[in-house]
């Protein structure tokens, strides 16, 4: 077991898997002996660029994508890194209309074991913030991870390597290079499941990325109020774990999606769908609250910035209201 960063233990992971897969190679802008955005693919250079392994390609993010397609339709298992995730938009013909459909219209024949990384969210940079996450998750085929720890960070990889679906990897930006964790390269993480990280009786807060640690940091809050909060991290997207939501609902019968993303047509919203189409008689019973930024560009401006995303104290008020009892968390709003 390791210590590492979240971006330590997903580059781990791509080296692990290049190691023991001839067909794993990675392609992307600046992935070379620059190392990648933000250090995405440090040491990889090194170790694998000799071998054809590491390929820098130019700004042409369909391009990427589309060759990224054919490869693993031929049997290779490719990783691109994209840079941001506000260019998927240029890639959703290869990606999502072509690369997600492959398995579905060959019966199976044909697969596309493909990972596309990009990093998302409000970061210590600023800029780049947008996460699209509701327009990947329209595409049926295509699955969408977000890991929110380095064990996540490893193990998602490492799912999404083997998976023989297309996988957009996508990384925050305010966590790739936080706090360090330990990795156990043993712990297996599968696609499609959700982690409680916090057990709790009283309300039910499921969120994702960055939204997790705030969330945690809400429910430490309120836990001096004497109400005891779930924390839900979603860890996969695409496909959405809404058992894992409503068995702690069952306890709980109050639900907050707390969502960093665009809130009309996003993941909260999708979240709520599901559990409603799956879980009807559940949630005629269960209180729920949408602790979201407003509908409009994320700003540039620090400030803005800030006023845009969820607070702590944002998901505390969307838990038990702004009248309550609970210590003021001005000061706890950071990354």
């Amino acid at each position: 077991m390791t210590r590492m960063t979240l971006s330590e233990a997903i580059t781990s992971a791509v080296h692990d898997a290049m190691e023991v897969d001839q067909t794993v190679y990675v392609m992307g802008q600046d992935i070379g002996v620059f190392g990648g955005p933000m250090q995405s693919s440090k040491g990889l250079w090194e170790a694998y660029g000799a071998q054809g392994r590491i390929i820098d390609a130019p700004i042409a993010e369909a391009a990427m994508v589309g060759t990224g397609v054919g490869a693993a339709m031929a049997g290779s298992r490719p990783i691109i890194d994209l840079m941001f995730a506000e260019f998927l938009a240029l890639t959703m013909t290869p990606l999502a209309l072509e690369g997600s459909s492959v398995a579905y219209r060959t019966g199976g024949d044909v697969t596309v074991p493909l990972v596309v990384r990009a990093k998302f969210g409000v970061g210590p940079h600023r800029g780049h913030a947008e996460s699209c996450i509701g327009m990947l998750m329209a595409f049926p085929g295509l699955k969408v991870v977000i890991p929110t720890t380095p064990q996540d960070g490893y193990s998602l990889m490492r799912a999404a390597i083997r998976d023989d679906n297309p996988v957009v990897f996508l990384e925050h930006m305010s966590l790739l290079h936080g706090a360090r964790g330990d990795v156990d390269p043993d712990v297996e993480v599968p696609i499609g499941r959700a982690h409680v990280s916090r057990p709790g009786s009283d309300a039910t807060v499921v969120a994702s990325g960055l939204m997790v640690h705030r969330a945690l940091r809400a429910a430490k809050l309120l836990e001096s109020s004497g109400t005891d909060v779930e924390v839900i991290d979603l860890r996969s997207m695409s496909p959405l774990d809404v058992d894992t939501v409503a068995a702690s609902l069952q306890k709980t019968r109050r639900l907050v999606l707390v969502e960093e993303s665009w809130p009309v047509a996003g993941p909260a919203s999708e979240v709520c769908a599901q559990l409603v189409r799956r879980h009807p008689d559940l949630m005629r019973e269960v209180r729920t609250t949408f602790v979201e930024p407003p509908h409009t560009p994320i700003p540039f401006a620090a400030h803005h910035e800030a006023a845009f995303l969820p607070s702590v104290q944002d998901i505390v008020d969307g838990t038990i209201g702004t009248d309550s009892q609970v210590p003021s968390a001005a000061g706890t709003a950071g990354r």
